[in-house]
């Protein structure tokens, strides 16, 4: 039935019209009000069609009023029109002009009505559009936060959030199961449960994830008393709760699940039934989430099997360094008192005797050795080894290095040679921990060259270009610049290419006949490549089975960034509260010395600095190592603010990064990105 609202000015029409739409099933109603009564009373009959007299009081205003109102768009008005108000017929959906007869009037309403009818039909498919639209812009939305993120709770509430937007619901359940924790079931409802629904919703939640897992279906006490509740409430002011009536709600269901990976179920209740397009959503937004689901428990996973695998790292380095501890303290008497012996002092000595008193002297050396480099490890390990780094001359330490294996190079009958090709620059280095690099490689050398044999030990200065970059070992940082490069080449038994990496591992060596007759724990070398990275070098080896392997070393020349970086790594491994700044600024200011002055940089014992000259410009860097004043975001600021202040008119000092120490990030690529 055609619902007709009529604002005609004659009683005496208004009758006739009425009669004459009720004789055709019409259902007509009208006002003679002011104009609130009739937007109210408009409002309220929601008619298909106005018929409104253009000489109604207040016409235009009325129609204005109505047409402002969104919900009452596809409602039609036809305009009673007289001749002189031809003003007003952009206002209405539809005219009538005099004479008003019945057979126009009749057939101009059902025409508007059919208009009317239609424009319902597509505001009703644009509204669904618009629906389904507006879901697929949160499913997009959704997906790119599931992929940002590996914490399982964090992905949950995206899941319920994402469902909220788009489905609306009165109350959501999500249970899930982690063997670190009791199961949870999370609530997420409209008004606050009772406590008769919540334990109905455990027991429903239960059953449910059960027969997902085609579990016996019986529930026993503890299983639901260990369901721990986690509960967010949208209207907690409100008096209203929501009892076991909700359960009757239209419900979705779904499991979170990937392949064979079950992680829990979701369930929605709302009291207005759900469409088919929200099923599918539903649906689509559940199995979003099951991926990056099984990408977080593994991430999880992870994370707790390394802390194990740190803890049992850990608990190895203080073995490590006790037992070593241990081991080293009586053998210092030992070896004086065999000392001793072989001075004579304890009397005359047979040949046989000083020949045993040597081979025990002997061997305790080689004892001390061994747990000399397992106290290297332990403190390389804990970051406390030690390194004085100053400018220096490596020449002074390759002679010595010669004139120390010589003796013992001579009672194998291999050949030492020292060839150093050209004057070595100077570089920024701890002398004694370069002389350990090398004793290391040439001991070694000798370990595995037989009777007979050679070995050269050469340094000369190349620059990033001569690098073999195909058999480096694992560099802490890329080359770049000039180094010295030390070679330590024999012609022993050599070893395979696939073997090479292995030999920095720690407790590793190649298996081969001739290294089980020399035994040793497989530490010197691990202890070498640390050292190497330490001072920002390089190591590659080149070997052939039988034919010798060449240990080539780099080690940077005096760089004042490279220096910078080596003390700030050394800063590191000693102290967690690191801050770093870089500062660039073209100004003829003495920025650095006044922020120093005006103690706006707290430098101290540990801090280093760095400034870089660029032609009119100047990168300033520094590292502090505590900073009194508060935090480096605070320090930031009034950094920043100092600089404008001292030369607003030139805005061209900038505060360019500021950075917090994470152990979990390399400090030498966090450098090289201020340094981009």
């Amino acid at each position: 039935m055609i619902k007709v609202f009529l604002l005609l000015k004659i009683a005496e029409f208004r009758e006739k019209i009425i009669n004459l739409l009720d004789k055709n099933t019409y259902e007509t109603t009208y006002s003679n009000g002011n104009v609130d009564d009739i937007i109210t009373q408009i409002n309220y009959d929601c008619p298909d069609i106005i018929l409104i007299d253009s000489n109604y009081d207040d016409c235009e205003f009325i129609i204005r009023q109505f047409k402002s109102l969104a919900k009452n768009q596809n409602i039609q008005i036809i305009m009673l029109l007289d001749d002189d108000k031809t003003d007003l017929i952009n206002l209405s959906d539809g005219i009538i002009q005099k004479p008003y007869k019945d057979e126009i009037i009749l057939s101009t309403i059902n025409s508007h009505y059919k208009i009317k009818k239609s424009l319902d039909r597509l505001f009703d498919n644009n509204k669904e559009l618009s629906r389904s639209l507006y879901q697929l812009n949160v499913l997009y939305n959704t997906s790119s936060q599931f992929t940002g993120t590996l914490n399982t709770k964090k992905l949950y509430d995206i899941m319920i959030e994402a469902m909220e937007k788009t489905l609306s619901f009165d109350l959501s359940c999500v249970l899930t199961y982690n063997s670190l924790t009791n199961p949870i079931l999370n609530l997420n409802t409209l008004y606050p449960p009772s406590e008769s629904l919540v334990d109905a919703l455990k027991i429903r939640s239960v059953l449910n994830y059960k027969s997902i897992l085609d579990n016996p279906l019986v529930l026993n006490e503890r299983e639901i008393k260990e369901i721990e509740i986690i509960q967010k409430t949208k209207q907690m002011r409100s008096n209203k709760i929501f009892g076991l009536e909700t359960i009757s709600f239209d419900t979705l269901f779904a499991p979170i699940k990937v392949g064979d990976d079950f992680f829990g179920i979701v369930e929605l209740f709302r009291q207005t039934p759900f469409s088919s397009e929200d099923v599918t959503c539903f649906q689509a937004i559940a199995h979003q989430v099951a991926l990056p689901l099984r990408s977080a428990k593994l991430y999880e996973e992870i994370s707790i099997t390394n802390k194990k695998l740190e803890k049992l790292e850990k608990l190895k380095s203080e073995f490590i360094s006790i037992v070593s501890h241990e081991l080293r303290t009586p053998l210092t008497p030992i070896n004086n008192s065999l000392e001793i012996v072989l001075s004579g002092q304890a009397g005359e000595l047979t040949p046989e005797i000083n020949n045993f008193i040597s081979m025990a002297k002997r061997n305790i050396q080689r004892l001390s050795g061994i747990i000399e480099d397992l106290l290297d490890l332990s403190r390389i390990q804990t970051g406390k080894l030690d390194y004085r780094y100053k400018i220096c001359d490596i020449t002074p330490s390759l002679e010595l290095l010669k004139n120390t294996f010589l003796q013992v190079a001579q009672e194998k009958n291999i050949k030492i040679n020292l060839i150093i090709k050209e004057k070595l620059p100077e570089i920024y280095a701890d002398s004694r921990r370069i002389e350990q690099i090398l004793s290391n490689l040439v001991s070694n050398s000798l370990k595995f060259t037989s009777q007979g044999g050679m070995i050269e030990v050469e340094a000369s200065v190349i620059d990033e270009n001569q690098v073999e970059y195909d058999n480096l070992i694992m560099p802490k940082i890329k080359p770049n610049g000039k180094y010295i490069k030390i070679s330590v080449k024999d012609n022993g038994i050599g070893m395979k290419k696939e073997d090479i990496p292995k030999i920095f591992d720690k407790f590793s060596q190649i298996e081969t006949s001739l290294n089980r007759n020399k035994g040793g724990v497989g530490l010197g070398l691990t202890i070498t490549k640390q050292l190497i990275d330490a001072h920002l070098g390089a190591v590659w080896v080149e070997s052939q089975e039988q034919k010798g392997s060449t240990f080539s070393v780099i080690l940077p020349l005096l760089d004042k960034f490279k220096i910078f970086q080596m003390d700030l790594s050394h800063v590191l491994t000693n102290n967690e509260d690191i801050g770093i700044i870089k500062i660039s600024y073209n100004s003829d200011l003495n920025l650095i010395e006044e922020l120093k002055a005006n103690k706006i940089l707290n430098l101290t014992r540990l801090s280093k600095e760095l400034i870089i000259e660029n032609s009119n410009k100047t990168d300033y860097y520094v590292f502090i190592a505590k900073i009194s004043s508060g935090s480096f975001e605070a320090m930031t600021k009034t950094i920043s603010d100092y600089c404008s202040n001292k030369d607003k008119n030139k805005h061209d000092i900038i505060l360019k990064s500021i950075y917090n120490y994470d152990k979990n990030t390399d400090a030498f690529c966090m450098i090289e990105n201020l340094n981009n």
